[in-house]
């Protein structure tokens, strides 16, 4: 997708399977005008993410691509960082320690439960308890002032496990709350490859966000060259519709404008 970008993409520091500087290259290949990397950082000692020793590495590689290749693309250094209650204090002092373009907040785990991986818990509690629990944790993110925007905002459908009641009014308080904040939330299209076969947000979730002014902007959470701008066309159409005709870019944690 010529002219657009991706800010959402995983290299093998993380739990991608190709360089920055193969990434890099797809993504001029196919007309991107600014990618961002935004590798895993854990607190928790998990495979698929950076461990704090490790970011000095992240960041040289990713100064490297930037010299390298800067006159032919648009290169932003961002993370997706966890977000654990609690540990704020923790995740600043690892923001702070790095020279980011923009920070996006992800929640992948409840307690010790990472149920973006694990499926064994679903069916412990009510569908509904799930949602409350995780939105609430969204909603801790968005009000610890950390991020910058809000990861797979409704990651939690994954696995096509649903809510057994309408949720909307949690939805509103959620959307309200990112509204307060001043953040942007991700339309994410690695969705429509999950067993949930649909964008993170969904359409109606998009529906609200645009109902309360919050701005967005394009990821398709790539882990391999292929990936990259995958479903774009869709993505376009589906923010068009539902109202939006420019998507948040970043530049040292302050956003502007791209048309789409």
């Amino acid at each position: 997708m010529r002219g657009l970008l991706d800010y959402h993409m995983h290299s093998v520091l993380s739990d991608g399977a190709a360089s920055y500087e193969e990434m890099t290259l797809a993504a001029i290949e196919k007309g991107l005008s600014e990618i961002g990397f935004s590798d895993h950082v854990c607190l928790k000692p998990v495979v698929w993410a950076m461990q704090e020793v490790d970011l000095p590495v992240m960041t040289r590689q990713i100064t490297d691509i930037q010299d390298k290749y800067g006159h032919l693309i648009n290169i932003r250094y961002g993370i997706e960082l966890d977000y654990f209650p609690g540990k704020e204090e923790h995740l600043h002092r690892i923001i702070q320690s790095l020279p980011l373009d923009y920070v996006i907040g992800s929640v992948h785990f409840m307690g010790d439960w990472n149920f973006d991986g694990d499926e064994s818990l679903y069916g412990k509690w009510s569908n509904d308890e799930v949602y409350e629990t995780y939105f609430h944790l969204i909603q801790k993110a968005a009000r610890s002032g950390l991020f910058d925007t809000i990861g797979h905002l409704d990651l939690i459908k994954k696995f096509a496990v649903y809510p057994e009641s309408d949720l909307k009014k949690l939805y509103l308080e959620t959307a309200a709350i990112i509204k307060e904040a001043g953040m942007v939330v991700e339309l994410n299209t690695a969705g429509f490859d999950k067993p949930c076969a649909e964008f993170y947000p969904s359409p109606q979730w998009l529906e609200i966000l645009h109902s309360f002014e919050i701005p967005v902007t394009l990821s398709s959470d790539s882990h391999h060259p292929r990936q990259l701008a995958r479903h774009y066309q869709q993505a376009i159409d589906l923010l068009k519709k539902t109202g939006y005709h420019q998507i948040v870019r970043y530049q040292g944690r302050k956003k502007s404008w791209l048309k789409i």
